[in-house]
């Protein structure tokens, strides 16, 4: 663990204070029995500093246990989760110093809690270790809670690439193109790109890209991906530089994601180049161009997204990014669906909630997701058009006007299906939904075409009561599971 002297410090802080307070001293009364002064002694047991032998053996002297007892990493029972936390993953999962905690006082604060809450401690932890809040899940739902309270838009980073685009002179009208990209890669960071090697590695064809950083970094490219995800890469690669960031991944690959400051570095290098590719004000105007008109029309989005010569998820992205901030669209979702050939498994890879509760639900789970939903529509609809041939990277789109059978909530949601360049096997859809209430009827002149599906909608199959679902995969037999204890509970109630 690269932060394990960090850790010793801490677990060697918090044995000294224990051992104080159970011999009953205050830190002036150590002090004076061990010749140190409060205010290192006082560091120590903040976990800031790690005293050398001499004094451990005063303090040992001083407070009459053992030298080799003090030096360990042993806690008391009390203190056991506290260690058990160390050791394990959880911290460097936490983005704590992204939301202004200390870890040492987080630390602190956990060894003088109750007998109750560290073994709610040690709860969380075994959940974490055993169950799908693994540290690629905790993590990610980390960043995913991050985007939320910032409302998916970073001012920020918005500044950074109209100040990059004046640095480099750069002309966005009406898109940005991958060549003077690349040349400021080349030239400006001393990169050099290779497209050849990756096809000497059958292991690596399912990544997009790698980076061999150096005098003069290298950037493997994958040779099969579009234009489209050559640029996006690009963009991500001037990022890292230009935003000097240095705590990421080499390997363009969210398979090798797994800490919180790659994942959110990512996301930031992910942001910048959408916001670079999709200029602000250009896709503000095309938005509100599409948005203008009176009747749903599939090609027009597909369009668009050609136009800019973005991939559908960079496209979705970048309006996930603005719909909150710059048009006014406060309450909506992302969603992210893969599905492979011949199966019936559609897994939800991403999503984002901003100022909404309800969405598809189970996310990371076993369960059936609802079929009624356009993500599932376009993803078996592309599957169906090309019958296991070649797409050449065929777009379908669809729309659908939904209501949850639960709580009645509204949303005008469209999606856009395509075949994974890399795994012509896999596709994958991406759905941006807006909850519609008066804001977004008004800002979408479509919502209410008739020739939209209206559809009841809801969670998974498991958690469904809609009796005469046709689309129905599964029993409802977690809610079913719910319901009964609930009813046991009623019945305790009435007895």
């Amino acid at each position: 663990m690269k932060n394990k002297n960090n850790y010793i410090k801490l677990i060697f802080g918090l044995k000294l204070k224990q051992l104080r307070q159970e011999k009953q001293l205050s830190l002036n009364e150590l002090a004076g029995k061990s010749s140190l002064s409060v205010s290192y002694l006082n560091e120590i047991e903040k976990g800031k500093k790690y005293p050398k032998a001499e004094k451990i053996a005063q303090l040992a002297n001083a407070l009459d246990v053992n030298y080799d007892d003090l030096i360990s990493l042993k806690l008391s029972k009390n203190l056991t989760p506290i260690a058990e936390l160390i050791d394990s993953n959880i911290l460097e999962m936490l983005p704590l110093d992204h939301y202004g905690i200390d870890l040492n006082k987080f630390i602190s604060l956990m060894s003088e809690a109750s007998y109750q809450l560290s073994a709610l401690v040690t709860t969380v932890i075994e959940m974490a270790q055993s169950t799908e809040l693994s540290q690629n899940n905790f993590s990610r739902t980390a960043l995913r809670i991050f985007k939320e309270i910032n409302d998916n838009y970073f001012e920020d980073i918005e500044l950074s690439v109209e100040k990059f685009v004046d640095d480099f002179h750069l002309t966005i009208a009406p898109t940005i193109n991958y060549e003077p990209l690349s040349q400021i890669l080349i030239q400006h960071y001393n990169y050099k790109l290779d497209e050849n090697r990756f096809n000497n590695f059958e292991e690596l064809k399912q990544l997009r890209g790698v980076l061999k950083p150096g005098k003069q970094s290298i950037l493997f490219l994958n040779p099969q991906l579009s234009t489209a995800q050559k640029l996006f890469i690009i963009g991500k690669e001037l990022a890292y530089n230009y935003l000097n960031i240095s705590k990421r991944s080499y390997i363009h690959s969210s398979l090798k994601l797994n800490t919180f400051d790659h994942l959110l570095n990512n996301y930031i290098a992910a942001y910048f180049s959408a916001a670079l590719i999709l200029n602000k004000n250009n896709f503000t105007a095309d938005i509100n161009t599409f948005f203008s008109q009176e009747k749903w029309d599939e090609n027009f989005l597909i369009n668009l997204i050609t136009k800019y010569d973005a991939t559908p998820e960079m496209f979705f992205q970048r309006l996930a990014n603005l719909s909150g901030k710059v048009l006014g669209l406060k309450k909506y979702f992302f969603l992210r669906f893969n599905t492979i050939t011949g199966t019936d498994r559609y897994e939800l890879t991403k999503e984002v909630r901003l100022n909404i509760k309800q969405n598809p639900g189970g996310f990371q789970t076993n369960e059936h997701y609802c079929r009624r939903w356009v993500s599932i529509d376009v993803l078996k609809n592309i599957g169906k058009e090309l019958n296991g041939s070649n797409s050449g990277g065929k777009m379908k789109s669809g729309i659908i006007h939904s209501k949850f059978h639960e709580t009645n909530d509204e949303y005008i949601s469209f999606s856009v299906a395509q075949q994974n360049i890399l795994d012509p096997n896999t596709f994958t859809s991406v759905t941006i939904g807006f909850y519609l209430d008066e804001q977004s009827k008004k800002k979408i002149n479509f919502w209410n075409d008739p020739g939209i599906s209206y559809r009841i909608v809801n969670d998974t199959c498991e958690m469904c009561n809609i009796s005469d679902c046709k689309e129905r995969i599964s029993e409802p037999i977690t809610l079913r599971k719910i319901q009964k204890s609930l009813d046991i509970e009623n019945a305790v109630k009435n007895l």
